[in-house]
């Protein structure tokens, strides 16, 4: 992010149908290719990949990558339907009505592209999604649920979700262009084309998505007194913790076991394919792959300028904090 764009510019961009997402894809999709990078998958860090056949990779691969679209229509139904609404009532922000109808359209936007990404993953596996059935791995557990609903709740005072909800959207952005700028995987061949097409289209709205965070921020945390920043970056560190360990019944333990029920002869091997990505929760290289500068420049950025997140890197492993 070079210079931060004005509202105003945000939405002459965002009026131009050639800086836009289309969301009507209807990609074919090619069963033998796979889905996602493999660097992008857990399994890939743990020595049980490499002990895998080709067939079991690939599947896991595709698996996965299904799972990814899950985690971006998560971040757009479960956490920005709880917090936009009263960010968007926030007196910094209600009084600007170039930015609440930037933050208007960005809500629109999400909510097709959480449509978009639903019919993708109905395309590649319609058997798992059902027509009205849009999530089969992230159905939140009880303290995401809850996480999300305090964020929610607090939003209007203590908008600390803003900085997930960039790094997030900063992360989908770089998947898209590893996807596009290097289709060919590490060992199972070139991406499905119909895959890479949704997500590179899904990187024209994000690109502007990460201004309209930028300046939210702004506005309401880096505005904010010292005592209630502080209290901010608390709430940032909890809410990772549940965010960088993988977890019992967690998405990535589903994935697996999805797996294992698509080709049963990898039966005995559940468990430990299990314990291998519970213990990423301990692995550094896995860890700082989750959020890092070359991925992140934006967000990380925006970390460099907040005093308040001086030790964020003790739970953010890959935050390599720098000087703004």
């Amino acid at each position: 992010m070079r210079r931060r764009l004005t509202p105003d510019e945000i939405n002459r961009i965002a009026a131009d149908p050639t800086h836009c997402t289309r969301t009507d894809l209807v990609p074919v999709i090619d069963p033998t290719r796979p889905f996602v990078p493999e660097e992008w998958t857990q399994l890939w860090y743990t020595p049980v990949y490499a002990s895998l056949h080709r067939e079991h990779r690939l599947r896991y691969n595709q698996l996965f990558g299904i799972r990814i679209n899950e985690y971006v229509m998560m971040l757009e139904s479960d956490l920005i339907e709880r917090i936009w609404p009263p960010l968007r009532r926030h007196p910094s922000v209600r009084g600007d009505p170039a930015l609440v109808r930037a933050l208007d359209e960005m809500i629109a936007e999400e909510r097709r592209h959480h449509a978009g990404f639903a019919r993708l993953n109905r395309i590649c596996r319609p058997d798992l999604f059902p027509e009205g059935r849009d999530r089969f791995f992230s159905a939140l557990p009880m303290w995401g649920e809850a996480m999300f609903r305090f964020t929610g709740l607090v939003a209007g005072w203590l908008a600390f979700g803003l900085w997930y909800q960039m790094a997030l959207e900063e992360s989908a952005q770089a998947l898209a262009r590893a996807m596009v700028h290097t289709p060919e995987t590490a060992t199972l061949g070139p991406l499905d084309p119909g895959f890479v097409s949704v997500h590179r289209e899904h990187m024209k709205d994000e690109a502007r998505h990460l201004h309209v965070d930028a300046l939210l921020i702004e506005r309401t945390i880096e505005a904010a007194p010292g005592w209630r920043r502080r209290l901010d970056a608390g709430l940032f560190r909890a809410m990772l913790i549940g965010v960088v360990r993988p977890t019992r019944a967690g998405a990535g333990e589903k994935v697996i076991r999805q797996l294992v029920r698509d080709m049963p002869e990898l039966g005995d091997r559940e468990e430990e394919m299990i314990r291998a990505v519970l213990a990423l929760g301990r692995d550094r290289r896995y860890q700082e792959s989750l959020f890092n500068r070359r991925l992140m420049p934006a967000t990380f950025a925006v970390f460099d300028r907040t005093e308040e997140l001086d030790h964020l890197g003790e739970r953010m492993l890959g935050y390599d904090r720098r000087a703004p």
